[in-house]
């Protein structure tokens, strides 16, 4: 999370801290990733992110799965401090005794769990457990009064305050479209990972191959790259399910997205199969037009119109008599990752100012559907003080197969 950020918008807001209970949320605070609130265990892992920037983000977890997942002591005075719960002891409602895995009798201790076991029992050291995480998140909310966001009633029921409280997630959003400089790394890894993976795929098939086979490559080779894939969307719905295979002289446009660590990537493209269609390849060339025109132009300072009118006064000078969406969205811990018009909590696109350290995608579809095939063009950009930067190989605007 870009603190920084963070500070500007709470305190715009009035906001004195957000209580975290979603996964992403949680991860994006603190670098955790909550594996059991993902099994279904609400409430088992918490964070909470002061306004001020100089005060630690507060990551909430038992005492057992900080020691099992072999979760580190932060250093004192750090960006993160940590607040550790056990089940409570009897009646008397204390914090139980921590647990550990021991050596079986006649066995010998594990000499890494000794280190994680050190690790948990440093954090005990400086701040006892909690009996539970309601009482954890209480404690580590004492000092920012009631004007807290939650970003779900799991952290609204656990904090049972009666003060006032602002939904965290429009607040969120506004966070995340400004990255920090670990986020531009996974950001970089993430794109350049899925634009890879989206090429061997599709340099793998041939004619007579199918759609589905097509999906299943991207899938195994965003694997091979260690990222995780969520989709990838090729030529037209009609044509994969009423007939769903590759044919020889069709051209068809790919959209492929996957996450590596949580953060993705969004590449688009146009693959030919064999001779390209000379109509087609006209839009295709409408659309490289418009993207190279965006890509001249992208920097601080614009909103999202100037990069769809850059584009489509691009074409118009062209002389191509063709529709280009020229469109542009943050990406980063969710394929759309941005703020929603006027804070709202369902999606209402907004006109954003492009600010530096901001990724968004250059997004340059036709909107047009030619019996032959239909085009695009997507790439990733990193926002620069003074310009861009793209995160993705754009040396080929089309594929042949």
């Amino acid at each position: 999370m870009n603190r920084a950020v963070a500070e500007r918008v709470l305190t715009e807001s009035g906001v004195s801290a957000l209580v975290l209970s979603d996964p992403t949320n949680i991860y994006h605070a603190t670098g955790f990733w909550p594996q059991m609130v993902l099994m279904g265990q609400s409430g088992a892992v918490l964070a909470v992110v002061p306004a001020a920037a100089d005060q630690p983000v507060i990551l909430i977890t038992s005492q057992f799965i900080h020691y099992l997942h072999d979760v580190e002591d932060p250093a004192e005075d750090g960006p993160l401090d940590i607040f550790l719960y056990t089940a409570p002891e009897g009646l008397e409602g204390d914090a139980a005794a921590p647990i550990f895995l021991d050596e079986p009798p006649g066995g010998r201790p594990d000499p890494l769990d000794m280190i994680s076991r050190t690790a948990t029992l440093g954090v005990l050291s400086r701040r006892p457990a909690y009996p539970d995480a309601a009482s954890a998140l209480k404690a580590a909310v004492a000092a920012y009064g009631t004007s807290l966001a939650v970003d779900t009633l799991n952290a609204a029921g656990a904090l049972g305050l009666s003060g006032k409280c602002f939904p965290a997630e429009p607040l969120l959003r506004s966070i995340r479209m400004i990255k920090s400089p670990v986020e531009i790394a996974l950001m970089r890894h993430a794109a350049a990972n899925n634009a890879e993976a989206a090429r061997a795929a599709i340099l793998s098939m041939r004619a007579g191959s199918t759609y589905e086979e097509l999906r299943l490559a991207f899938f195994a080779e965003t694997g091979r790259r260690g990222g995780v894939p969520l989709f990838v969307s090729t030529d037209s719905m009609a044509m994969r399910r009423r007939d769903g295979v590759i044919r020889d002289g069709r051209s068809f446009q790919i959209d492929a997205v996957s996450h590596y660590a949580g953060y993705h990537g969004d590449f688009g493209r146009t693959v030919f199969v064999g001779t390209p269609d000379p109509i087609v390849m006209r839009m295709v060339e409408a659309a490289v037009c418009a993207n190279e025109a965006v890509a001249r132009e992208l920097r601080p300072g614009l909103h999202y119109s100037d990069i769809r009118r850059i584009g489509h006064e691009a074409v118009a000078r062209g002389g191509y008599d063709v529709a280009v969406s020229c469109a542009t969205h943050s990406v980063g811990l969710f394929h759309t990752d941005e703020a929603f018009k006027d804070g709202s909590l369902n999606f209402e696109k907004d006109d954003h100012r492009i600010e530096a350290n901001m990724v968004v995608s250059v997004d340059c579809p036709v909107l047009h559907l030619d019996a032959t095939g239909n085009v695009h063009l997507e790439d990733l950009w990193l926002i620069t003080e003074d310009g861009c930067e793209p995160l993705n190989d754009r040396s080929e605007p089309f594929l042949m197969i």
